[in-house]
């Protein structure tokens, strides 16, 4: 599918009605500064956190664009247990900002389920994160996921997620021997024990 078709995928074929947990985001000034407490960037392939964060971690793999339910529903339980109600998801392709300037493809979410974020049409690239500025996630189109947040939610996400070790593993097998590979151990090196 090419970009274009994907964009417009992404614009008439989420079914937010059927979701009261997620409703469209349009207030790009409440978008721009949640992203802006947590990224520097959208590229998961370089650490994309604000200072703030001293370590992250990986998921690997994810179910392509969406995280796994045991991800997910770890993510969810830490937000919860750190007192958030909600977070944004934005499509953060193409490559450079410019996402955080339109007027589609944000959506605030009040910790739905794992069915209806499942249910949600993202065919690109895309983050969650908190609208306080406390944690994100990026997901690639490579099939993972850095994680980073304030110590208080990565200890909340540590407690529910086990599986990091094994993500690593995982992710390290996948990109042997791949001359393009050159991002992974710097990233690694960012991860948290």
């Amino acid at each position: 599918m090419c970009l274009e078709s994907k964009k417009a995928s992404a614009k008439s074929s989420l079914r937010v009605n059927e979701m009261p947990d997620v409703v469209e985001a349009t207030d790009l000034r409440a978008i721009r500064s949640a992203w802006q407490q947590v990224f520097s960037t959208n590229d998961a392939f370089t650490w994309p956190f604000r200072g703030n964060y001293e370590g992250g971690h990986i998921f690997h793999p994810t179910d392509g664009y969406h995280l796994t339910r045991e991800q997910y529903s770890a993510l969810v339980d830490a937000a919860h247990r750190t007192g958030e109600s909600s977070f944004f998801l934005s499509l953060v392709e193409p490559e450079g900002l410019s996402f955080l300037d339109r007027g589609w493809g944000h959506w605030s979410c009040g910790l739905p389920s794992y069915e209806e974020y499942y249910e949600l049409d993202i065919p690109l690239e895309n983050a969650l994160y908190s609208k306080d500025g406390r944690w994100g996630v990026l997901i690639s189109h490579e099939m993972h996921a850095v994680i980073g947040g304030t110590r208080a939610f990565m200890a909340a996400l540590d407690d529910y997620y086990q599986g990091w070790a094994n993500d690593i593993r995982m992710l390290r097998e996948a990109w042997s021997g791949n001359a393009n590979a050159t991002w992974l151990e710097p990233i690694i090196s960012r991860m948290a024990p």
